[in-house]
């Protein structure tokens, strides 16, 4: 399959280079003037969990990199990560350029597919999910990688491009999770997500929240709390079995994730080792906003925003 993946960043060079690996022919798109920052490759430590003993791996992704693309350069599929809130900024460029070409947004979305549609067909496009992480640390992308994804046409359907987009993840050694309600699975894991990113802050970080019982029952609770905005939204989220952990008494919620992310070091290094602390706050923020405007009471949740609020002062003094 030949790939276009939009930008290097986290996601998407973690992706393109598992891509690239099981023998399709993948591209990066970057800005006009960057592709000299690529010459020598990038540079990636990976934990890579599609290895039964995941380790560390140190190595130069040799990236292929393209300053332009249009509807001749005849790609097979687009793939767009991007974080939620930085989605409109890249769907002009999708409209100029994509011309038919299918297109993966491989992010999430605290949104609706609406935005999309009003620069591309609902027909063109359709979501995905990545299991993994991470951040540059001087020059070099540390990262995490889990052996599955998520993926789902908008509709739900069963269709033959989704058939050989699967295939294409598959024959690199990932497990494809296809979602009917793709919509609803991507704001029930933002809720979630939010309410345990509440309790990291308040813990000081993530490796300091996955050693604390306490801190993990507290995002536990968070957690459920912001599932309540989805339910406002028309979801059924106890149908969802990434919620349910959120629903069970909390401290066996969070001695449950304790135990999970002691034995599972990719799923632990995900967490551990992701820098964007803006997108963070973004989405805790998000989804705060939108329970205000549901009016929807959320005790725990909203009770972690003085330390997400502190974090943000201290960003900008040191910035």
């Amino acid at each position: 399959m030949k790939i276009l993946v939009i930008g290097a960043g986290v996601i998407g060079s973690i992706y393109g280079y598992v891509l690239a690996q099981a023998g399709n022919d993948v591209t990066h798109f970057v800005r006009p003037g960057k592709k000299e920052l690529f010459n020598k490759g990038i540079n990636m430590r990976l934990l890579d969990g599609r290895e039964k003993k995941a380790r560390d791996k140190e190595f130069l992704y040799s990236a292929e990199i393209t300053e332009s693309f249009d509807s001749a350069s005849n790609y097979d599929l687009i793939l767009v990560s991007v974080r939620h809130y930085q989605l409109e900024s890249v769907l002009p460029l999708l409209n100029e350029h994509a011309g038919q070409t299918d297109i993966l947004f491989f992010n999430g979305l605290w949104g609706d597919f609406d935005q999309v549609e009003k620069f591309i067909p609902r027909s063109q496009f359709l979501w995905g999910f990545p299991v993994a992480g991470g951040g540059y640390r001087g020059g070099t992308l540390d990262a995490a990688l889990l052996d599955e994804i998520r993926l789902g046409e908008i509709d739900g359907a069963v269709t033959p491009r989704l058939e050989r987009i699967k295939s294409a993840f598959e024959q690199a050694g990932l497990k494809v999770d296809a979602r009917g309600n793709m919509l609803h699975w991507l704001w029930v894991h933002f809720a979630i997500n939010c309410g345990i990113i509440g309790a990291a802050f308040k813990a000081g970080g993530a490796r300091e929240l996955l050693n604390s019982i306490p801190n993990l029952r507290l995002g536990i609770l968070a957690g459920r709390d912001a599932l309540k905005v989805c339910a406002a939204r028309g979801v059924n989220t106890h149908a969802f079995e990434d919620a349910q952990s959120f629903y069970s008494p909390a401290l066996l919620g969070a001695v449950a994730v304790w135990l999970m992310m002691k034995t599972n070091a990719p799923a632990r290094k995900i967490m551990e080792r992701h820098t964007a602390v803006d997108e963070l706050q973004r989405m805790y923020h998000d989804l705060l906003d939108t329970a205000d405007r549901l009016n929807i009471d959320m005790p725990y949740y909203r009770r972690l925003q003085t330390y997400v609020d502190r974090a943000e002062i201290h960003n900008q003094t040191e910035g």
